[in-house]
């Protein structure tokens, strides 16, 4: 057996082995039963005998040839030196023998191969344990044979030929995974390839999958609706979508309208407390202000305690009143403990209210007691009310609670969601600044998918959620969520208060319900969304960035995972990147991201970053827990692809093409008023209301 040895260890270094190949081994590649292969080569494997059936596994990273000086030699020659060729290998896992005479592939090393232990290529059945199934994961407690879970295909191994690599499917659906690469590598077709065989193997009938499109380009991978798109409008499989600004939460109101910290905040926020909880800023008034209501009964206890004669009395009187009118309609409130106190003390106020100011008694004599001790029993009560008011303003404003667009136009609802007096000019002149800032966003043709609620017909949070699928029956497994027309400011905060609300309603399903019908939320182009936090930035880029690292850490446990794409892995949140437990690398060139992604992998597949620079279109380097052993991968294309492709400059600006750049399209699209000029082109290379490339020759 050892005559198909290739060579001998001659050093272990943890998990990296060194091998010197034999000296008649010339040739790269041998001929067998399974026909040719190569076997001393970058990517190609190799097994060590451990004892007792089993042999480790390994990959080649390293070829090198070393002289070295030979006193054995018997020739009359001058040449003292002989090339020694060393091959370095990263140790992958065991492979263990079972009772069929079968491998089977454990990622676990407990022992390594010893000096002198000589390197056979791997075989087919090596390859077999490694690559003809996925690893299993995830299987749920009550579930008893094995078939929950099953090996995804992604493509075909460098160094194994005939086999398949497979992913396995729970793993990749379930924890976050990076796809990432430069401009024309391959991540879009990786992505839709994904999707598509996922959807192939399970047809539900409901949106499992939901991707945040920033340039347009899967709907037609996914046999979308395709339509001609409007500058500042999003689409949801084709059809008219928004975001509506009453699905913001009080922190994204905040950051928004850019509120000052000290005054603006707590306006706002009230504001939207309010209005999510009444509709209406002037039915939320009437149930007073409970912190002022605490004010002015304090001050009546002090009134009571301190009243020496019918002018403090007097007072007394007028410090309660003050108090009731701040309090507001009791008939509002649910807690009927707050009624015997006040009404008691009403009866026992009653006769100094009508009493003759001619024979007035000094003080409050005998009452002046059971009215403090009502009034110190009533505090209490209404300190428990304001906690329980707060909280439930709190909750209010934070749930996604629909209310009429109207309210914020009307600049009264600033100042009373304040409680400004008209003589407090100053705190009127520090509202005009956000009043100001909000009229902007309402008249601001960029923000128009945060408004447009009523015309599309959401007027509520479910209408909202069947438009992406959520709680009905539809053909859709796929829910394309079109943000390509959006402006750069904008982007951010609809993608992320999309991901924070479907993040949230999961969060709100009964824990043992919740990993019955999981989604993955895919994040195309996450650079321009999920940046690392940096000094000075966009408001819209914490918002989008916070939402995201939550999904990230805590969406697992709710059934809500992501798949991050991106060409500059290094300007993405390093929380997001750090949860993800697969990566599929397409070619990277920037030494930035290179380095960025090696102290991120494994140990073990970080000499295989190196070899990210040089893939071809559709290579991928794929590491993580769903994959048996790190390798580098052709990834099948899908079918069909996205609309991703590169131009053909060669054909396209070719003197007889007929296609030409329609200028009055583009001015059109993007929304500019104004006569454009003739152009005299030929023909239009996109027909009026044809947004497709069908007929493109190229």
């Amino acid at each position: 057996m050892y005559q198909q040895a290739v060579g001998h260890v001659t050093g272990v270094h943890g998990f990296r082995i060194k091998v010197e190949l034999e000296p008649e081994r010339k040739s790269s590649v041998r001929a067998d039963l399974d026909g040719a292969k190569s076997i001393i080569a970058i990517n190609s494997y190799l097994t060590f005998e451990l004892g007792g059936g089993e042999a480790a596994l390994g990959i080649i990273t390293d070829l090198e040839a070393r002289e070295s000086f030979d006193p054995a030699s018997d020739d009359l020659t001058l040449e003292l030196v002989r090339p020694r060729r060393i091959a370095t290998l990263q140790l992958l896992g065991t492979l263990r023998p079972d009772s069929n005479g079968r491998f089977t592939f454990d990622p676990g090393i407990t022992v390594l191969p010893t000096l002198d232990t000589h390197a056979m290529p791997a075989e087919k059945k090596h390859f077999d344990a490694v690559f003809s199934e996925a690893p299993k994961r995830n299987k749920p407690s009550d579930h008893q044979d094995e078939n929950y879970d099953s090996g995804l295909h992604l493509g075909t191994p460098a160094g194994a030929p005939g086999q398949k690599a497979l992913g396995s499917f729970n793993d990749l659906f379930s924890r976050p995974i990076a796809v990432v690469g430069n401009t024309g590598s391959g991540k879009s077709c990786t992505i839709a390839h994904l999707i598509q065989k996922a959807t192939e193997k399970h047809k539900t009938n409901r949106p499992r999958f939901f991707v945040l499109d920033i340039n347009g380009e899967y709907a037609s991978a996914f046999r979308k609706q395709h339509v001609t798109r409007q500058p500042n409008e999003i689409y949801v499989n084709g059809l008219r979508f928004s975001v509506p600004v009453w699905l913001m939460n009080a922190n994204e109101v905040c950051q928004w309208l850019s509120a000052a910290e000290q005054v603006q905040e707590p306006v706002l926020k009230n504001l939207w407390s309010f209005a999510k909880k009444t509709g209406s800023i002037e039915d939320g008034k009437s149930t007073g202000d409970m912190k002022d209501s605490l004010l002015k009964l304090d001050l009546f206890i002090d009134a009571v305690f301190n009243s020496k004669s019918f002018s403090k009395t007097e007072e007394v009187v007028l410090k309660w009143d003050s108090f009731l009118s701040f309090l507001g309609n009791l008939d509002l409130f649910p807690n009927q403990d707050v009624r015997p106190p006040i009404e008691a003390i009403n009866k026992l106020l009653a006769k100094w209210r009508t009493a003759d100011k001619r024979n007035h008694k000094p003080s409050l004599g005998d009452d002046e007691k059971p009215i403090t001790d009502f009034a110190r029993e009533l505090r209490p009560i209404l300190t428990a009310m304001l906690k329980e008011e707060l909280l439930y303003l709190q909750e209010s404003a934070d749930k996604p609670m629909h209310f009429d667009l109207d309210l914020l136009h009307d600049p009264a609802a600033l100042f009373s969601a304040a409680k400004a007096e008209p003589t407090d000019t100053g705190l009127q002149q520090n509202l005009r600044g956000l009043e100001l800032r909000l009229r902007n966003r309402l008249k601001d043709k960029r923000w128009t998918p945060f408004r447009n609620y009523q015309e599309i017909g959401i007027n509520n949070f479910r209408a909202w959620l069947e438009k992406l699928g959520i709680g009905i029956e539809t053909a859709d497994d796929v829910c394309v969520i079109d943000c390509s027309m959006l402006s750069y400011e904008v982007l951010p905060y609809a993608c992320g208060i999309i991901g924070r609300t479907l993040l949230e309603l999961r969060e709100h399903v009964k824990a043992q319900d919740r990993f019955y019908e999981p989604w993955v939320l895919v994040l195309e182009e996450a650079h321009n969304y999920v940046r690392p936090r940096r000094q000075i930035e966009d408001r819209g880029i914490a918002v989008s960035r916070e939402a995201f690292e939550r999904i990230a850490k805590e969406g697992r446990k709710f059934g809500l995972s992501l798949i991050v794409a991106s060409q500059r892995p290094s300007e993405i949140s390093a929380t997001v990147l750090s949860q993800c437990a697969n990566f599929i690398m397409h070619r990277l060139q920037n030494p930035d991201d290179i380095e960025h992604f090696r102290s991120i992998v494994p140990s073990q597949s970080r000499r295989l970053m190196d070899q990210v620079t040089i893939l071809g279109p559709g290579e991928a380097v794929v590491v993580g827990s769903a994959f048996h052993i790190p390798a580098r991968v052709q990834v099948d294309k899908p079918a069909p692809e996205p609309a991703s492709k590169s131009s053909a400059p060669h054909l396209a600006w070719q003197p007889d093409n007929v296609f030409r750049f329609n200028l009055d399209k583009a001015f059109s699209n993007w929304g500019i008023d104004q006569e454009a000029e003739s152009t005299g082109f030929e023909k239009s290379w996109l027909e009026e209301g044809d947004d497709t490339d069908d007929d493109i020759p190229f």
